[in-house]
């Protein structure tokens, strides 16, 4: 009987040694991109095509963030007609760590929604938008190793709202895997839900009490993330809290070919317009995207348009444009290097002017 220990133990070794890694499901190169069709749905779930929009990632760059290495994602969402042409306004962050899959929790768009319940003035004490702030950090939200149907616990808090005990929730939990059809293909994936959870706290032997839960089921396929992601309509009761009950329309996020091509898109200006740079955050290089036209009355008549780029300090740093721009759009690299300085890592701001039109926007280079 002896010898099956060892053949064992190298069995064991192997399926270890072997596993399938967190980031072999993520793309391994900057520059991929995301295109989603993202459908909000009714009370029932069903797709209300009608007010379909779309949103687009991209992989910017591998840096630090917030303690760990992170795959830092822009994001942006928009109609079809003008989703080209946005600036990225927001950004998603991944880190990889073995089985596990890592997402930063911020509060981001949720704000709007807490600041909302702040203003109800549930307990002058107590706010939301500290509350969920205070729970920013990374979360191990994929375990691609964990048991299939077994939840695991991500953050689990207890405070008290107008003498309420409660008990905040977040909880991931890996599914059955499952093989789905999309516009770019079909994918054999792995299957996650999260949970945010809010209960009633009693006092022994009852314990915590569900009041309310919403969740996000995602599908992740290899190299590619993300393929699909849905949020169902969520009926919300917080009548004990004085809240009256309301409903959050759920949204279906599906991975599609393209959202629109730059030749479908209007190639006339009918504005002076500085674009958010891309990608940011960027390292080396990134690209400064704006549009001039012949001035109409009040803006100015000339057209002599410069664009420079500034530290935090005012100070400025280059000189990308100083030239008459007959009514177009122009498209400026700015690297990281110039001239023989490199750039530290930091904050940076690029202004444009072009008669009597000025803008600044700001950057941020990460090494």
């Amino acid at each position: 009987m002896k010898p099956i220990l060892p053949i064992l133990f190298l069995l064991f070794s192997s399926v270890t040694l072997h596993a399938q890694q967190a980031s072999d499901y993520f793309p391994n190169q900057t520059g991929y991109m995301w295109n989603y069709k993202v459908t909000p749905l009714d009370s029932l779930n069903n797709n209300i095509d009608s007010l379909a929009f779309f949103r687009q990632d991209s992989f910017a760059v591998t840096a630090d963030y917030e303690g760990k290495l992170a795959n830092i994602v822009p994001t942006k969402s928009g109609p079809l007609e003008t989703i080209l042409i946005q600036p990225y306004n927001d950004s998603l962050f991944f880190h990889f760590s073995g089985t596990d899959g890592y997402e930063y929790f911020r509060v981001g768009a949720m704000e709007f929604f807490l600041l909302s319940l702040d203003s109800l003035g549930i307990d002058t004490t107590f706010s939301f938008v500290d509350f969920f702030r205070a729970l920013e950090d990374w979360y191990s939200v994929y375990r691609f190793a964990s048991g299939v149907n077994q939840e695991y616990t991500l953050i689990s808090i207890d405070t008290t709202i107008s003498g309420y005990p409660l008990r905040f929730e977040y909880l991931g939990e890996r599914l059955d895997d499952e093989t789905i059809s999309t516009e770019i293909g079909n994918f054999d994936c792995k299957k996650f839900k999260a949970i945010w959870k809010v209960s009633y706290v009693f006092p022994p032997p009852i314990g915590a009490v569900e009041l309310l839960s919403t969740e996000e089921t995602c599908w992740i396929a290899e190299n590619n993330w993300v393929v699909r992601d849905i949020i169902p309509t969520n009926h919300v009761d917080l009548t004990l809290l004085g809240i009256e009950p309301f409903s959050i329309p759920g949204l279906k996020t599906e991975r599609i070919k393209d959202v629109v091509s730059m030749d479908e898109a209007p190639n006339t200006p009918n504005r002076i317009t500085l674009y958010q740079n891309y990608p940011n955050p960027f390292n080396p290089t990134t690209t400064i995207r704006f549009t001039i036209l012949d001035f109409p009355a009040g803006i100015g008549t000339s057209g002599f348009t410069t664009l420079k780029v500034y530290d935090v300090l005012g100070n400025e740093i280059v000189t990308l444009v100083d030239e008459e721009k007959p009514a177009g759009s122009y498209e400026i690299e700015f690297q990281s290097t110039v001239g023989s300085r490199q750039l530290a890592s930091g904050i940076y701001y690029y202004q444009l002017r072009s008669g009597n039109y000025i803008e600044t926007k700001k950057m941020l280079m990460i090494k």
